[in-house]
């Protein structure tokens, strides 16, 4: 067999790769909102075909001019750098880099998604499936509960905390695609007001709630400026008052969570509420007693048991990214979270309109979901974060000027 014969069978075995990453990249983002197993077979299994498929030429070139790309890389440094004074074991510092492992991962998918085709079918088929989501929320809400699972929570494939948050950047994208698209015009009109009744009279999650009035001001301001701003706060404001006049799961979860506030002053730290009060506090004596460098990778669990009294609950994480990051990597560590946020939202705007737009909405809603979850490391949460920051700055060297035309 002649050198030639074997270079074209090599060249050809990487091109069946390549089209393999960019073919389970797109089953992994319909797989985001219905099945995690399924979700972190084919992420994983997209980035092992762009390995093996090469290009290394590609992936140095994507280092050298994608920003967003180096951040995922720096971000998962810290965790492998922090290794060196952790207080953690190593089956404990293992967990948090196999947990966080989706930001070096991650870096390749900027190049699985510098396909245009690749990033308008992964796109849609996510929707796809957030929108059986939907209506499925909606059936189980009228009683025909197909799936049969999270019996009397407002949950479908995933939990109710992950059904808020993916109805509330739903309700978000089907608002943009109105106002973008004047075929499906109606359509989308109409699915965002689906989405939206639901997350606020259906769902349970309360960071839904918080997530979709914040995405409802980002996208105010994104399309009517500071006066389009001005108007969300006022309607808001009225939505609001108008969902804890009549009876719903917000009204209910609101009045839950000032009671638990009351208790929690009492001295009664049992309830949701109460005990993320405490895990809140504990965290920051650790922090200011270890602010600049933390306690190490994979240190909270341990030295959150160091700081927790007798009678009070045990946590692995204090169900705050800003704050699981700050105990383990302190002052550095917070730096680098925000900078990571901060790159998003700044160069988000060398997009053009749908995309900036998209991209904006996802750093937002993850920041904002963060003070409430450890979005980052939780695996559904954190791999939204990184599928969708790498599907839309992927072609951000030359403006991803197909996806603004195959989304318009």
């Amino acid at each position: 067999m002649s050198a030639s014969t074997i270079a074209t069978k090599i060249s050809g075995l990487k091109n069946s790769f390549k089209h393999l990453s960019q073919i389970f990249v797109i089953i992994a983002a319909f797989a985001l909102p219905l099945s995690t197993a399924v979700l972190e077979v084919f992420f994983i299994a997209s980035v092992m075909c762009c390995i093996l498929a090469g290009d290394w030429k590609k992936h140095a070139e994507v280092l050298r001019t994608n920003r967003m790309a180096l951040m995922f890389l720096v971000f998962f440094a810290l965790f492998i750098v922090c290794i060196s004074y952790s207080v953690a074991s190593w089956s404990e510092e293992l967990y948090i880099l196999s947990k966080y492992s989706k930001f070096l991962l991650g870096f390749f998918l900027f190049s699985v998604f510098s396909d245009e085709k690749t990033r308008y079918y992964a796109f849609f088929s996510f929707l796809c499936a957030a929108t059986l989501t939907l209506l499925l929320s909606y059936l189980k809400f009228f009683g025909w509960d197909i799936l049969h699972r999270f019996s009397g929570d407002s949950g479908v494939f995933k939990d109710h905390i992950f059904t808020g948050f993916l109805l509330a950047f739903t309700s978000y994208a089907y608002a943009l695609l109105a106002f973008s698209n004047k075929k499906w015009r109606l359509v989308f009109t109409v699915l965002f007001l689906l989405a939206s009744f639901n997350v606020l009279f259906i769902n349970l999650g309360r960071s839904g709630y918080v997530v979709f009035f914040s995405l409802l001001l980002l996208l105010s301001w994104q399309k009517f400026s500071w006066k389009g701003f001005s108007v969300a706060v006022l309607l808001s404001i009225f939505l609001l008052g108008g969902t804890l006049l009549l009876p719903s799961n917000f009204k209910d979860r609101f009045f839950t969570v000032h009671k638990e506030i009351q208790q929690y002053d009492k001295g009664k730290e049992d309830t949701s509420t109460g005990l993320r009060l405490s895990f809140y506090k504990n965290s920051l004596q650790l922090f200011f007693k270890h602010p600049w460098i933390g306690t190490g990778t994979g240190s909270f669990a341990k030295a959150y048991a160091s700081v927790a009294k007798e009678n009070e609950w045990l946590t692995k994480n204090p169900h705050n990214e800003y704050l699981n990051i700050a105990v383990q990597f302190g002052l550095l560590g917070l730096i680098v979270l925000l900078a990571l946020f901060i790159s998003h939202w700044q160069q988000s705007f060398r997009l053009p309109w749908v995309a900036k737009n998209f991209a904006q909405a996802v750093v937002v809603s993850i920041a904002v979901g963060c003070l409430f979850n450890s979005w980052l490391l939780d695996v559904t949460q954190g791999t939204f974060y990184v599928l969708f920051t790498a599907l839309l700055f992927s072609r951000a060297s030359d403006n991803c000027l197909e996806f603004e035309q195959g989304i318009g």
